[in-house]
C-alpha cells in the first residue's frame, strides 16, 4: 500500500507540474481561472477534461493482489482496474466552472474511462460524473472562502469525499463484490490521500494564478493612471498638437513602436513604424466617436499580452473622459468669452457718453487737447477690439491699454487722483488674459475713488514672488460691502470680477489665487497671482 502511494503521488505530482507550466501560458492562465464567462466556459471545460484524460492514462494498472508500473495505459481488461489522478481535474472543474461545467468534464472523463474496459468500468464511469455534480454544488462555498486558509483544507475535504464516492460506487456496482472489495482494500486510501492532495495543490496553483492575473492587471492599471495623468494637461491644446504629444507619450511608456492618429478615417498625425500588429484606442464623447489612437507593434504576442488588453481598454476610456474634461472646458471658456464681450458691450456706451461729454467741452477751450484725447479714444477702441480676439497678451500690452484708459479719465476728473506704478519690467513678458487688469483698475476709479471728495490714488503693482508674478490694483476709495447691493452698477462690477476670476482658474488655477479685499471708507486691494511656470 505504501509503494502504491508513492506511485500515486509521484504521477499527481506529475499533472500538477504540467499545471504549473500550462499556467505560465497567458492565455491558458485566463482560461484556467475561470470567472463565468460565457465566451471561455467550453476552453475551461476542455482544459479540464484534457487533465481529467491525463490523469486516467498516466494511472497504474492494479488487481486486487497488486498493481505493476506502465508508462501509458491503452487498454484495460478482465480483472484490472487503474489507479488514477482523474478525479482532480473533474473536482476543480466543478469547484471552479460550477454544476455544468463539473457535470461536462465528468461526463467526458466517465466516458473515456468506460472506453478503456475493465471490471470497474461502469462504476468509474458514473463516479466522475457524482463527482462533478458534488464539487459544483460546493462552488458557492468556495466563493465565500476563497483564498482563505481554510479554502484549502476545505478542497482537501472535497477531493476526499469525491474520491471516497468512488470507491463506493466500485463496491456497490462492481462484480464480483469480492474483488471489487480486495481492490478497493488496495488502492482506496492511496488513491483517495493522493487524489485529495492533488486536488489542495492544484487549488493553490489556481490561487496563485489568480493573484498574479491581479497584480498583473493592477500593475497595467496604474501604468494607464501614469500615461492618464501625464496626458491630462495635452488635451487642453488644439487637437492636432495633443494628440501628437499623447503619441509621443504611448511610444515612450508602452511597448508600441509606432502610433498614428485617424479622425473620420483621415490620418491627422503618425509617428514612429507602422506594422501589421495594431491595437485601436476609440476616442469617444458623448456616445460619438472623435477619432482613434492606433498603436503598432514590432511583434503579434506585444500587443495580445494583458498590456495589449487591461492597459490599453483602460486608455481609451480614460482618454476619452480627458477629452470631455478638455472640451467641457473648452466650451466653458468659450461662454466665458461670450460673456466678456457682452460686458464689453454693456460698458462701451456708458464710458463713450462720458469720454465724448469731456471732449465736447474742451473742444471751444482747449482744442490741442480734444484732438488729444480723440485720438487716445481711437487707440482705446482698436486696443479693446484687438483685445476680444485674443486668449492671452503680455502684462506689457495690457498695462498699456491702462495708461490709454486713464489718460481718458483723467481728462474727466483733472487732478482728484493720482496713479502710483510699482514695476518689475523683467516681468512684464508674462502673458494674462486680457481685460483683466484695466477692469480692476475701472472699478478702482467709478467704484472706488469718484465715490469720495478728496483726492484719490490707485496704486498698479506688478512684482516678482516666490510663487509668480504679484499683480495688484489698490485705491483709497470707499470701499465695498461683502454683498452685492441691488442695482445695475452693482451688478455689472460682480460680473466683471467673477468674469475675471473665472478666466484666470481656466488658464492658471487655483494658482492664480485671485483676491479681494475692502474696507469701508478706507479702499479695496485686488489682487492675483500670474504662475511663473506656466508659458510666456
Amino acid at each position: 500500500m505504501l509503494y502504491l502511494l508513492a506511485e500515486q503521488v509521484e504521477r499527481v505530482g506529475f499533472l500538477i507540474a504540467m499545471a504549473f507550466l500550462l499556467s505560465r501560458q497567458q492565455k491558458l492562465r485566463h482560461f484556467m481561472h475561470y470567472q463565468g464567462e460565457k465566451q471561455n466556459i467550453w476552453y475551461f471545460i476542455l482544459l479540464f477534461s484534457f487533465f481529467a484524460i491525463l490523469g486516467t492514462y498516466s494511472g497504474l494498472p492494479v488487481t486486487g493482489i497488486g498493481f505493476h508500473e506502465t508508462p501509458w495505459i491503452h487498454k484495460i481488461s478482465g480483472w484490472e482496474a487503474i489507479a488514477t489522478a482523474r478525479t482532480i481535474g473533474v473536482v476543480i472543474a466543478g469547484l471552479f466552472g460550477g454544476v455544468r461545467a463539473g457535470v461536462i468534464v465528468g461526463l467526458i472523463a466517465g466516458i473515456h474511462r468506460y472506453l478503456l474496459g475493465g471490471f470497474v468500468a461502469i462504476p468509474c464511469m458514473i463516479a466522475p460524473i457524482l463527482q462533478g455534480l458534488f464539487s459544483g454544488l460546493m462552488k458557492n462555498s468556495f466563493k465565500k472562502r476563497y483564498r482563505h486558509i481554510s479554502s484549502i483544507q476545505m478542497s482537501f475535504m472535497v477531493g476526499f469525499i469525491a474520491e471516497t464516492l468512488q470507491m463506493l460506487l466500485i463496491l456497490l456496482l462492481a462484480h464480483p463484490f469480492d474483488k471489487a472489495l480486495a481492490l478497493v482494500m488496495l488502492i482506496g486510501i492511496p488513491q483517495i490521500l493522493s487524489n485529495s492532495l492533488g486536488v489542495a495543490a492544484f487549488f493553490v496553483i489556481l490561487i496563485q494564478v489568480a493573484l498574479e492575473e491581479e497584480r498583473i492587471g493592477a500593475e497595467y492599471a496604474q501604468k494607464a493612471l501614469q500615461i492618464a495623468e501625464m496626458t491630462l494637461s495635452y488635451w487642453r491644446k488644439p487637437l492636432p498638437e495633443a494628440v501628437r504629444e499623447i503619441s509621443q507619450a504611448l511610444i515612450r511608456e508602452t511597448a508600441a513602436i509606432g502610433v498614428a492618429f485617424h479622425q473620420k478615417e483621415k490620418l491627422i498625425f503618425q509617428q514612429g513604424v507602422t506594422t501589421p500588429f495594431e491595437v485601436d484606442l476609440p476616442i469617444e464623447y458623448n456616445t460619438k466617436k472623435i477619432g482613434l489612437f492606433r498603436m503598432f507593434y514590432e511583434r503579434e504576442q506585444d500587443h495580445k499580452t494583458a498590456e495589449g488588453t487591461a492597459i490599453l481598454k483602460g486608455l481609451s476610456q480614460l482618454f476619452s473622459q480627458q477629452y470631455a474634461l478638455a472640451e467641457a472646458e473648452r466650451q466653458a471658456h468659450l461662454v466665458t468669452n461670450a460673456e466678456i464681450k457682452a460686458l464689453q458691450a454693456q460698458m462701451d456706451p456708458h464710458f463713450l457718453f462720458n469720454v465724448l461729454n469731456t471732449i465736447k467741452s474742451l473742444i471751444r477751450t482747449s482744442p490741442d487737447d480734444s484732438r488729444k484725447l480723440i485720438t487716445q479714444l481711437a487707440k482705446y477702441l482698436r486696443k479693446n477690439m484687438q483685445n476680444r480676439n485674443q486668449d492671452l497678451i503680455t502684462i506689457k500690452e495690457e498695462l498699456a491699454h491702462v495708461e490709454i484708459y486713464l489718460s481718458l479719465v483723467k481728462a474727466r476728473f483733472g487732478e482728484r487722483f493720482e496713479v502710483e506704478w510699482e514695476l518689475d519690467q523683467q516681468d512684464l513678458n508674462y502673458t494674462i488674459p486680457p481685460l483683466t487688469i484695466q477692469p480692476l483698475v475701472e472699478n478702482a476709479v467709478i467704484h472706488g475713488i469718484s465715490e469720495i471728495s478728496g483726492n484719490g490714488l490707485i496704486k498698479i503693482s506688478v512684482t516678482k514672488k516666490a510663487n509668480g508674478v504679484l499683480i495688484q490694483v489698490i485705491d483709497n476709495g470707499k470701499g465695498m460691502v461683502s454683498q452685492v447691493e441691488n442695482g445695475e452698477q452693482e451688478e455689472h462690477l460682480g460680473v466683471a470680477l467673477a468674469n475675471i476670476q473665472q478666466r484666470l482658474l481656466y488658464h492658471f488655477g487655483e494658482n492664480s489665487n485671485f483676491s479681494i479685499e475692502s474696507h469701508i471708507g478706507k479702499g479695496t486691494s485686488v489682487s492675483f497671482i500670474r504662475p511663473i511656470d506656466e508659458t510666456i
